[in-house]
């Protein structure tokens, strides 16, 4: 072998090792809940420009950016990019690494941080820090060193709610030197008052010290200030023992904008009359109503002000609205059932929808045997926003969907057919959520047969060889992406006989006796959506199911919508 050849095919030996090393892509995350974390130099711009630095110095590619401004220790339903990036990161090969600016931006809550990470690591994904020691975590130095790092974390978190609610505390008892009424801690005022915002001094880098209170609202609506609506409403109406149902009515009569939406609802003024709502409309200043998790804490742990903001209302006159309230309970005229599980209507959770407005069918009765599905907007905003209402028999939706779920058990008879269209399906939903790619072994025999045309050109005397490492290096690394594209793995979810068998079995006897969780998790799971269509009186169903099951069931891509006569 020459000594041209030997050098050439060294440094593609060289390139090609270093093609081996796992390159990484990684999705970049920020995080803030605070003002005060803005004023320290963690803004998300701030940390998303570091995590860009850090990513171009060690050759990291971002694949997308995410951030968020909310507290680590929210409910997740309030962390919707957070659960966004980590779907993406568990579902996408391409993703390897999350960056973030310290672990703290990640989770401060350190048992569900660890977590988190330990299924991000188990999917092949590693959470990178920029400020926080790289510890290996299979290594007993890695375990203390990542358990401090998340303790010293938390730790933080909760010495600065500490210091927060302490701030929030002295703020709302603390008088404005030029209006003289007390401080607020944030939040929507109630209706009838309106926000104020005051410049008070500087803080840190010259920016505005900015407080707020609360004034009564006197913008002119059909005719008269919001302030007189909100006391026409809680004097002559509620005081008197109007039901919410009544209050929501006059207020949309009368053309008064709801203070989150159009339409009023029985829900918000049930809400502001609440015994510290009458209170704040009585002038006094309260806080720490709700504790962790929107829990209301007991009066006794109110800080509770006079005098704090002008009053729309006399003490007396919300004696009276209380009293009124607990008399008449200011239950709605419509009825609705609970959220439970244990709810007798099986459908409602979410399982069925109104296709006009988009809101949730719900439970609704007059008398015990007189039980419906109705669209949400008719209880709560007596169908504004929707349409009239559509009264569906609960019994008779019922009974088709469960008529349609036991046809589709009648189908799985044959046990080893149904097994084999479950594992069929099972495997089709894996491959699509781990990027499996039937065209990639394909791909790859093409991919190999360029990579063995370019070395026999080198080696017949190709002259520019650089042109050829770079163009093997590119095909290389398309090989070994496609490669874990063209592989299915082994660990895809499978079912066996016994398992299917035993699943239809005990479907079929909670269709028949059993309780209404059981009913409704049953529903949840064969169910894909129930959907009211007003306008033609059709309710449609869609089962979730292999397509291949439908067909044999003669339905066509799936059941035609069962129509009522309402």
């Amino acid at each position: 072998m020459s000594a041209l050849l030997d050098s050439i095919v060294g440094s593609y030996a060289d390139d090609s090792r270093r093609d081996k090393q796992v390159s990484l892509n990684a999705l970049a995350w920020a995080r803030v809940s605070t003002d005060m974390q803005e004023e320290r130099g963690l803004s998300m711009p701030e940390q998303l420009r570091q995590i860009r630095e850090y990513a171009e110095r060690n050759e990291i590619e971002i694949l997308e950016e995410y951030h968020e401004a909310a507290s680590a220790f929210k409910k997740n339903s309030h962390r919707a990019e957070f659960d966004k990036m980590l779907a993406r990161a568990k579902a996408d090969r391409e993703v390897n690494a999350i960056l973030v600016h310290d672990f703290s931006r990640f989770s401060r809550d350190s048992l569900k941080a660890r977590v988190l990470i330990r299924e991000l690591r188990q999917a092949g994904v590693k959470v990178i820090s920029l400020n926080d020691l790289d510890a290996d975590p299979e290594t007993v130095a890695g375990v203390y060193l990542e358990a401090i790092t998340f303790a010293k974390n938390e730790a933080y978190s909760r010495e600065v709610a500490f210091h927060t609610k302490k701030g929030c505390r002295a703020n709302v008892q603390t008088r404005d030197p030029e209006t003289g009424w007390c401080y607020k801690n944030g939040g929507q005022p109630l209706f009838g008052y309106r926000a104020e915002r005051l410049v008070r001094g500087e803080v840190k880098k010259g920016r505005p010290l900015v407080k707020s209170i609360w004034v009564p609202d006197d913008v002119i609506v059909a005719g008269k200030p919001v302030r007189e609506w909100a006391k026409h409403c809680l004097v002559e109406l509620a005081a008197k023992g109007a039901t919410l149902d009544e209050l929501r009515d006059f207020c949309n009569r009368s053309g008064i904008p709801a203070p989150r939406q159009q339409y009023w609802g029985h829900t918000t003024w049930n809400s502001l009359l609440h015994p510290h709502c009458l209170l704040e409309y009585a002038g006094f200043g309260v806080w720490n109503v709700r504790g962790r998790n929107q829990r209301h804490n007991p009066p006794s742990e109110w800080v509770i002000v006079e005098d704090a903001h002008e009053a729309l209302i006399t003490e007396d006159e919300a004696k009276q609205i209380m009293v009124a309230r607990k008399s008449r309970t200011f239950s709605p005229s419509v009825k609705t059932s609970n959220r439970a599980c244990s709810s007798p209507y099986l459908l409602s959770g979410g399982m069925f929808g109104c296709s006009r407005c988009g809101g949730n069918m719900v439970g609704f009765y007059k008398q015990r045997d007189e039980q419906y599905y109705i669209c949400n907007s008719v209880p709560n905003r007596r169908g504004l926003g929707c349409g009239q209402g559509v009264y569906v028999p609960q019994g008779e939706i019922e009974r088709e969907v469960f008529t349609g779920l036991e046809s589709l058990l009648g189908v799985c008879s044959d046990g080893r057919d149904f097994v084999r269209e479950v594992n069929s399906e099972l495997r089709r939903i894996w491959e699509q959520s781990h990027g499996y790619d039937p065209n990639a072994a394909k791909r790859l025999g093409d991919i190999e047969t360029k990579i063995g045309n370019i070395r026999q050109s080198i080696e017949d005397g190709l002259e520019d060889t650089t042109w050829a490492n770079a163009r093997l290096r590119e095909l290389v690394k398309e090989q070994q992406s496609l490669s874990a594209l063209a592989t299915v793995q082994e660990n895809v979810p499978q079912i066996d006989l016994q398992t299917a068998m035993a699943y239809r079995s005990d479907a079929a006897r909670v269709i028949v006796q059993g309780t209404n969780a059981e009913k409704k998790r049953l529903l949840s799971a064969w169910i894909d959506k129930i959907e009211l269509a007003p306008e033609s009186l059709e309710v449609e169903i869609r089962y979730k199911i292999p397509e291949p099951v439908v067909d044999r069931m003669g339905a066509g891509e799936g059941f035609e919508p069962s129509t009522f006569g309402l």
